[in-house]
């Protein structure tokens, strides 16, 4: 068995796909934030203390699919 090293990709290209990943991630961590805004908002205006809300969200959390 020989082993074979896969080629590598040019650095900026991989500088460029490295800061996509990232930024995928920093819109995903933002639309989870957002989501969670929503559903506390939701809570409170449905008559919940904010802990109240919290807990909800605590027992039942919201998942948005990142869809990778």
């Amino acid at each position: 068995m020989s082993s074979t090293k896969p080629e590598t990709l040019p650095k900026p290209i991989q500088q460029a796909l490295n800061q996509i990943a990232h930024s995928r991630a920093l819109l995903y961590q933002a639309a989870c934030r957002d989501r969670i805004r929503k559903e506390i908002d939701g809570f409170l205006a449905q008559g919940m203390s904010h802990q109240q809300a919290i807990e909800a969200l605590r027992t039942n959390p919201p998942t948005i699919d990142p869809g990778y």
